[in-house]
């Protein structure tokens, strides 16, 4: 401190008076300034001051106090019992002891049975019909694969390890082989699993169709890599159907060709123009449209923002409320009450904004203002695309785990299997029956699907 104070004194005493008049007034526009601004800051904050960054607290792990514990659920059925008795007493080991039948204690434990590798050798036998004159063969035993070296349940654990709980080729074979005894490796794993997603394509097919006749459908997309190649993947979904697609492209031809060009239904979906054509109607997700004014709120602090943003805010929330009261209103009162937002939505559209962020957001209002309220208009429709994003999700943290694809085979196996997986779980269904029963039922000859919408 002592040193700086010399230091400023020696400055001082080297600049004339004139030079220190000069910095006086220097510094004096510069305080002027700093206070300029800091009062801009708090008349730009709506609550006079900042607020301090809270630390969000994580919620309470485990039941609220006061509620009724749970323990695990004993099993129904009991397969084997195990008996400990004493023929002596522990303590004296003299004495003979006498049972008390009604004072036991018992513990219920649940375990698995080790696997081990079992091979089956199949042995169909041919004969000779002297009316046809012709050689015939027996059937498949239903437990084969015909030309495969794996079972069926080594082939479906292996596809569920796969998409259900992305684990990569390398870590399924260490699986195998440590839990089972069974020695496979990466590229028949992975061989395998193309071909199991060659053969389940018809139920694929299902899945397409149904989606075609839905009356509407949420679509979203996300990054996606083949061979470190950038290309995207698409999710067309709704409430008892998934739908996915690799491509390279993310214009608007993908919708129309997942979607089909004729396609009559409502497409639910972010404000990507992509989805401009796709459907005969549209809904866009007012989700996304809130957060991206919460995201330009927080680099905007200024008052003219803060108005439009209330007022439009205000218009989302009434319509939203419109629609819970759809069974409680009149069905005149109903329609005018939704004239009435529309026109409101369409006067906040054209409002001649100086903000740069509401002169962005009033072109995209105005160029999607039929687009935002047709959750009115059809009873039961969602005002968001939540359920793509949920329904995406497994593929970005497949995605985050692992290279995605590594060649067009692998990505195409990637469809099918996430698609039937997926379905699967959103009508609350057994995927390991289903993949085994209509891979076994394919890959021995029958081409009827399974699946029936």
């Amino acid at each position: 401190m002592i040193e700086g104070n010399q230091n400023k004194q020696i400055l001082l005493s080297e600049s004339s008076k004139e030079e220190l008049v000069d910095e006086i007034f220097r510094l004096r526009d510069k305080i002027k300034e700093l206070e300029e601004k800091l009062q801009e800051k708090n008349a730009s904050n709506i609550f006079g001051k900042e607020r301090k960054e809270r630390k969000k607290r994580w919620k309470k792990l485990g039941r609220p106090e006061g509620h009724r514990g749970c323990t695990r659920a004993k099993p129904e059925h009991i397969d084997e019992e195990v008996h400990q008795r004493l023929s002596e007493c522990p303590q004296c080991k003299n004495h003979t002891l006498s049972e008390l039948p009604s004072q036991r204690e018992e513990h219920i434990q649940e375990d698995i049975i080790p696997a081990s590798v079992r091979a089956t050798k199949f042995i169909r036998h041919q004969y000779w019909c002297s009316h046809c004159k012709q050689k015939v063969s027996a059937g498949y035993a239903p437990q084969e694969v015909p030309y495969g070296y794996l079972g069926p349940n080594i082939l479906i654990e292996a596809l569920l390890m796969k998409y259900r709980h992305g684990l990569s080729y390398g870590s399924m074979k260490a699986a195998f082989a440590c839990f089972h005894g069974l020695k496979v490796t990466d590229s028949a794993l992975a061989q395998a699993l193309q071909r199991i997603s060659r053969w389940l394509n018809v139920e694929e097919q299902q899945i397409v169709t149904a989606i075609r006749a839905s009356p509407y459908v949420h679509m979203d997309e996300t990054g996606w890599k083949i061979a470190g190649t950038n290309h995207w993947l698409w999710t067309a979904v709704n409430r008892r159907l998934a739908l996915y697609r690799i491509r390279r492209s993310r214009g608007r031809k993908v919708p129309q060709e997942i979607l089909g060009q004729e396609y009559g239904g409502i497409v639910l979906s972010d404000f990507l123009s992509a989805y401009d054509r796709a459907g005969k109607r549209r809904q866009r997700c007012l989700v996304h449209l809130l957060r991206e004014l919460h995201r330009c709120r927080q680099m905007d602090r200024s008052q003219e923002y803060y108005r439009y943003y209330k007022k439009l805010r205000r218009i989302i929330a009434d319509a939203k409320r419109l629609d819970k009261q759809r069974l409680s209103l009149a069905v005149p009162v109903f329609f005018r009450r939704l004239r009435l937002l529309k026109e409101r939505l369409f006067d906040f559209s054209c409002t001649a904004f100086t903000n740069k962020h509401w002169q962005r957001l009033s072109k995209r209002l105005l160029k999607y203002n039929q687009e935002l309220l047709t959750f009115l208009e059809v009873p039961g429709l969602p005002s968001d695309n939540n359920h793509a994003e949920r329904m995406i999700r497994p593929n970005v943290i497949f995605r985050n785990i692992s290279f995605q694809n590594m060649s067009a085979k692998g990505a195409r196996a990637h469809e099918t299997s996430m698609s039937l997986l997926q379905t699967m779980r959103l009508q609350n269904r057994d995927p390991l029956a289903f993949f085994k029963r209509a891979y076994l039922a394919h890959r021995q000859g029958n081409p009827a699907p399974l699946l029936s919408f």
